[in-house]
């Protein structure tokens, strides 16, 4: 089971993966005032289970602005892959960029690893290396449950950002459709913003990245 909650101005997906048991997994925790945290506490309470592990997709602020929280509340340190690690350090300045307030960032644990499943109950999650957007990015695949928790990669309609430090357009492209474009055509698509979607209708008609090599970014970046 997964759980979307929305956080912060910046309207992120936080994801709380359900173990089956009396845990559960907390991707990208982007709670950043009491109501959120509240809610996400309501979530707990109502499936029976406490975190019992986080873990980022990317270091971006907006997916970040809970971590601390959850360090100081459950005892959690977030988990990211180590080419993030620049992206999630300038959280508080970007934050400052953005006129928003941050808590400051606890440590980061960096050995997420492309390839690696992670243990979470009724549900085991594949690290996926998706560049693009941000260095470090990773997507989380449930394989057994058919659904992706994806950050900022693949959106309904979109793609993620990448006139942001550290983006590169022909990454996302290449991991797009190498890492997600080759997953199943029912593959749900948890993405950090907005609703759900999946892979067979991005391929058809996401308008920046398709199957059919026609998107708007795509031919951008063929330039």
């Amino acid at each position: 089971m997964v759980q979307p909650l929305t956080c912060n101005v910046f309207g992120e997906q936080t994801y709380v993966v359900d173990h089956g048991n009396d845990s559960l997994t907390v991707v990208d925790p982007g709670m950043a005032s009491p109501q959120e945290r509240e809610a996400f506490q309501r979530i707990c309470d109502s499936l029976g289970a406490q975190p019992a592990q986080v873990l980022l997709t990317h270091g971006h602020l907006d997916h970040v602005m809970g971590c601390q929280w959850m360090k100081d509340t459950y005892g959690l340190l977030p988990r990211m892959h180590p080419l993030d690690e620049e992206t999630y350090r300038r959280g508080p300045i970007a934050a400052q960029m953005y006129g928003v307030s941050m808590d400051p960032l606890p440590d980061v644990v960096m050995d997420l690893v492309p390839g690696e499943v992670i243990d979470c109950g009724q549900a085991q999650l594949e690290v996926r290396f998706v560049p693009g957007h941000a260095p470090g990015h990773v997507a989380f695949v449930c394989h057994e449950h058919g659904w992706t928790i994806g950050g900022d990669v693949l959106f309904e309609g979109s793609i993620g950002r990448t006139d942001l430090p550290g983006s590169h357009a022909p990454d996302l492209v290449t991991s797009i459709l190498t890492q997600f474009y080759t997953l199943p055509d029912d593959m749900v698509v948890w993405p950090g913003h907005g609703g759900a979607t999946t892979v067979g209708a991005e391929k058809q008609g996401n308008p920046f990245v398709n199957a059919a090599g026609s998107g708007l970014l795509q031919r951008e970046a063929e330039r």
